[in-house]
């Protein structure tokens, strides 16, 4: 079998096809590198042939090959940004990490390895595999963390989904928010009252890259655990979100505080870019409501707000 079956993707959506991050693709030599990673891959060990094509192979393959305008920078960054969705993809397939890893290094001996006529052998704008395979260098280096990282957050992330502890950051996870709030719903109604009448969610969004995060994220929670050390629930949502569930009374003040005391504790952790925000979200009327109201706190970046209270939403 070639890895040209079961590509997983519609019909059409082979390697190389459309719009590369601007780069102009070359299906050719898309294809052609698509077919050496896969028997490459085979040589190495991969087990399940019919499991390897994804739409993922294609779009680095497509990046990798293409003629980037923007330089090497540019280059290398697409190149990355790709690799990570692939390691992404990897992991939700339940492809384990050493696997991955290993595919990672048959994409490098298919770039760097063989004849002239090699997909991106000879071409300066092939890719950044070419100049520094994966493992060695700098670079190589930053394209194994990167993959690494990807990686992790499908697979963690799917593992949160099921603990009460995120195994990264060891605060509370999204499941165990998702608990608390059912509680505070149950006994509002119970009593004749709206959720949001007495409790808000005060939200810790960080700006972090890469592996760093984790320092920042546990710096914060622990931050948040100063302010708020009366019982309530602090849980990381996302990859730079931290959401405390509390009470209503004084929230704005103790928001304050904790604006400045992330400012102080987060000045020099690594993998922070810009100042982190604190605000304060309503709580939805139902719980569905607020469950989907994590999702999107889970999704949105730095620069995108919630869903906040009336009035300044930055204290």
């Amino acid at each position: 079998m070639d890895a040209r079956t079961n590509t997983g993707g519609p019909a059409g959506s082979g390697p190389g096809r459309g719009a590369v991050d601007g780069a102009a693709p070359r299906p050719g030599r898309a294809a052609a590198l698509r077919e050496r990673w896969f028997a490459c891959s085979c040589a190495l060990g991969w087990g399940a042939a019919a499991e390897w094509p994804d739409p993922a192979v294609d779009a680095v393959c497509a990046v990798v090959t293409a003629r980037h305008p923007g330089g090497t920078a540019a280059r290398d960054r697409a190149v990355e940004r790709a690799l990570a969705r692939w390691a992404g993809a990897r992991a939700g397939a339940g492809v384990g990490l050493a696997e991955t890893l290993t595919d990672l290094a048959a994409l490098n001996t298919a770039v760097s390895g063989g004849g002239s006529d090699t997909p991106g052998r000879d071409d300066p704008t092939a890719s950044a595999l070419d100049v520094a395979p994966p493992g060695r260098g700098p670079d190589g280096v930053r394209l194994l963390r990167a993959v690494s990282v990807a990686w992790t957050d499908v697979a963690c992330g799917d593992l949160a989904e099921t603990a009460a502890v995120d195994p990264l950051s060891g605060l509370a996870s999204v499941r165990y928010l998702r608990t608390r709030l059912a509680e505070i719903y149950r006994a509002a109604r119970a009593h004749g009252h709206a959720a949001g009448e007495e409790h808000a969610l005060v939200v810790l969004a960080l700006d972090v890259r890469d592996w760093r995060r984790v320092a920042p994220l546990t710096i914060a929670g622990e931050a948040a655990g100063v302010v708020f050390d009366a019982g309530e629930s602090i849980a990381v949502v996302g990859r730079g979100t931290v959401v405390v569930l509390a009470p209503r009374g004084g929230l704005a003040e103790r928001a304050a505080v904790l604006r400045r005391l992330l400012g102080r504790r987060l000045a020099a952790a690594e993998g922070m870019v810009g100042t982190p925000s604190v605000r304060i979200a309503r709580l939805p009327a139902t719980h569905d409501g607020a469950c989907a109201l994590l999702e999107r706190l889970r999704d949105e970046g730095p620069d995108e707000p919630g869903p906040d209270e009336p009035g300044p939403a930055e204290v």
